[in-house]
């Protein structure tokens, strides 16, 4: 085995109360070394409420003051509106900052409301800044099939809340020779191996170019990738869109476990710069040798330093449950030919430990980047379940802290 890093950990962030998490997302705000924290508190799975921000001009070594940046979700009657940048990326065709948000849309008590399907509605809009990520213009949404867009004055439309939904993923792929990837979990209708149609979580690439006559992006959807709910009882979601060595795109996609199948990663191919893409297979060593893994999502980057493409993500010993268990945490080369995760560079980045850990622990939910200065990875995560009674996702298990990790790549 391999050690393709050396890792080191902090606790960045308390928890600001008992029963709430701190949840930090990080990163460069344009192409020099200004960065943004958004810090909100979560008391709830996956609803997010007082976003707080900050600046640092010097990469990270100092800081302004933390200013309220959101401390009540808009509502519109019985609805309420989540919107958080999932990616941006600077572009040298158009040479502007591009940043893709994700807008949710509920009825009701966020508590409730996100475990039915009927009463929440995903979309995704895009908007560009030409000052190098100071300000924005006016967002676009984002679509692959014909319908009305969003209207501000009508949030509740019902074939806006029908049509267009897409959860985004969380990086943009700037390609070699000009485009942008980027991708998306969207409805799709599914043949299963019975023959029967069924509507399950699918993946989508869209290929943006910029027309800079009109000055805006086109964007070129491809036909989704599926599999069937015995394979993935959810679908394929929380995408990860990559270029390749060899040019080709590679798409990267969590799942989740069946009686008949235990968790897996999936994985699609496009030799064709993401207009088509190759049958759905599971992310395996380079070896051929197949790994677990829970529902969770990863990321993959290319090291400045080394070249080489990162994946980091969940690695299960035994098949999980669904979610869980979320640890250890990998950082894994890429071996871009096949593509595959090169099994013995496989490294911890961290694990839990039953000495100060509950085994509810979740290593999973995380923002990571490259510092443009040291070309180390930096990665911010909360540590859920870390406290409490190991039992319940209640109570203490929320009271959890941001912790800092540096992965200095060998």
């Amino acid at each position: 085995m391999t050690c393709i890093a050396t890792v080191t950990r902090e606790r960045y962030i308390a928890s600001p109360r008992p029963h709430v998490a701190a949840v930090l997302s990080a990163g460069y705000t344009g192409t020099g070394l200004r960065r943004r924290e958004s810090l909100s508190e979560e008391a709830t799975s996956d609803w997010c409420e007082r976003e707080r921000i900050r600046y640092s001009d010097d990469n990270g070594r100092t800081w302004s003051a933390w200013q309220p940046n959101l401390e009540e979700h808009p509502t519109q009657g019985e609805f309420i509106m989540e919107e958080i940048e999932f990616a941006r990326a600077y572009d040298p065709a158009s040479q502007r900052m591009l940043r893709m948000l994700f807008q949710r849309i509920l009825k009701g008590d966020p508590a409730t409301a996100l475990w039915t399907e009927e009463t929440f509605w995903d979309h995704m809009f895009w908007h560009v800044s030409d000052d190098d990520g100071l300000t924005w213009g006016d967002k676009r949404q984002l679509v692959y099939e014909d319908g009305p867009v969003f209207d501000e004055a009508n949030w509740a439309a019902p074939r806006y809340l029908a049509r267009n939904k897409m959860y985004g993923g969380y990086n943009l792929s700037i390609l070699n020779g000009g485009g942008i990837a980027y991708s998306g979990t969207i409805p799709v209708r599914h043949s299963n191996e019975q023959g029967e149609v069924e509507e399950v979580a699918g993946v989508a690439s869209l290929i943006g170019a910029w027309d800079d006559a009109r000055r805006t992006y086109d964007w070129e959807p491809s036909p989704p990738v599926a599999v069937s709910k015995p394979v993935s009882s959810r679908g394929l979601m929380e995408p990860c869109i990559v270029e390749l060595s060899n040019g080709n795109l590679m798409l990267e996609m969590r799942g989740s476990s069946t009686d008949l199948t235990p968790g897996r990663k999936w994985m699609s191919v496009s030799r064709d710069r993401g207009r088509t893409w190759g049958a759905v297979t599971d992310l395996r060593y380079d070896d051929g040798g197949q790994f677990y893994a829970p529902s969770t999502f990863a990321r993959m980057l290319r090291g400045t330093k080394t070249g080489k493409l990162y994946w980091i993500g969940n690695i299960s010993a035994e098949p999980p449950q669904g979610n869980s268990p979320r640890y250890p945490l990998y950082i894994a080369e890429v071996d871009e030919e096949i593509p595959a995760l090169r099994r013995d560079t496989l490294t911890i980045i961290d694990d839990c430990d039953p000495r100060r850990d509950t085994p509810l622990l979740q290593l999973s939910n995380f923002s990571a980047f490259e510092n443009r200065e040291t070309q180390d990875i930096e990665l911010y995560l909360t540590r859920y379940g870390e406290r409490g009674d190991g039992r319940s996702h209640t109570g203490d298990f929320w009271t959890a802290d941001v912790y800092k990790y540096i992965i200095a790549l060998a």
